[in-house]
């Protein structure tokens, strides 16, 4: 993937609306299933805070940091339907875990050999949230939950190409060091 690729996928991703978090029965066993994506050691809270620390420490590539912004705004995006999908559901938006365990900021990875090794854990992180959302979509029994969570698998599978962007841009020669 090229820059202009990059720029044409990511204004098409930002055309593709959001469906809306309506019409949702309570359900409990659902719900709980929601906290580990909401706010587990994995999930859209640790992504978000995890991006905006790499945003802050990696100014010198302003590209890096610029794309980590804005992907950590959208990760807010997820967030905040998520959140949206647990009150419809009849919970609580609190931040925690599927087993009740409360988010905690050592959830966020802050160290790093090297820019790769930075990427390549982000990737992991990404993929590992489509690997979750999609069991999400299967257990799901609400066509409007499967719906939002369908549309957030997209930019996860976005967040991925753009990472890998990065590390062909910037890694595996002196530029990474």
């Amino acid at each position: 993937m090229n820059n202009q690729e990059l720029n044409f996928m990511m204004n098409e991703m930002s055309r593709i609306p959001y469906p809306a978090v309506a019409n949702i029965r309570p359900n409990d066993k659902f719900g709980r299933l929601v906290y580990d994506a909401y706010a587990g050691s994995q999930s859209e809270l640790t992504t978000i805070l995890t991006y905006v620390f790499e945003d802050l420490t990696n100014r010198e590539k302003e590209e890096v940091a610029m794309l980590l912004g804005i992907i950590s705004k959208q990760e807010m995006k997820h967030l905040q339907l998520l959140g949206e999908i647990l009150v419809c559901l009849g919970f609580k938006p609190y931040y925690m875990s599927t087993y009740g365990n409360k988010w905690c900021s050592d959830n966020v990875k802050a160290e790093f050999s090297c820019l790769e090794d930075m990427l390549n854990f982000n990737i992991e992180m990404e993929k590992g949230a489509i690997k979750g959302y999609q069991h999400l979509v299967d257990v799901c029994e609400e066509d409007n939950i499967k719906a939002v969570i369908t549309r957030i698998i997209m930019d996860e599978e976005c967040h991925v190409q753009i990472f890998e962007y990065l590390k062909g841009k910037y890694c595996g020669c002196e530029k990474c060091d």
